[in-house]
């Protein structure tokens, strides 16, 4: 389960999106965004409120970049949620090449073969619904 849950969670980084089981759920997923973005804002503006009450500047700038961080971090949350997939036969198998990757190299090192990258055939499944996000 640890493998397939992994297998999946890459998938989800790679795609910059998360993958949904079903429509509905894809849906639910995309109605809960506005009160993410406002949770995200509201969590973001009382952080800052709180920090210019902190006296020391070191902890006061920590503070403030930590709610900045926070932010940041929920409003990616919140934008691969809102561009979510459903599942389709190409995520599957781009999930069960990892899956079967994972249990034929168990580990990052190869004892007694010349080190080569492995093919990555999941991502040509996965790159036509990749999310491109730029910084």
């Amino acid at each position: 389960q640890t493998a397939i849950n992994g297998a999946v969670d890459a998938a989800q980084a790679y795609l910059n999106r998360r993958i949904y089981e079903t429509a509905a759920a894809l849906a639910a997923a995309r109605s809960a965004y506005p009160s993410a973005v406002r949770a995200a804002a509201t969590a973001r503006t009382e952080a800052l409120a709180a920090a210019t009450f902190i006296e020391d500047r070191d902890e006061r700038i920590a503070t403030i970049r930590l709610a900045e961080v926070a932010y940041e971090a929920a409003m990616a949350e919140a934008g691969a949620c809102i561009h979510g997939i459903v599942v389709n036969p190409s995520i599957v198998t781009a999930i069960l090449l990892t899956i079967g990757h994972l249990y034929a190299n168990r580990s990052d090192v190869v004892v007694g073969a010349p080190a080569l990258e492995l093919p990555q055939g999941a991502k040509s499944f996965l790159c036509p619904f990749r999310r491109r996000m730029m910084p």
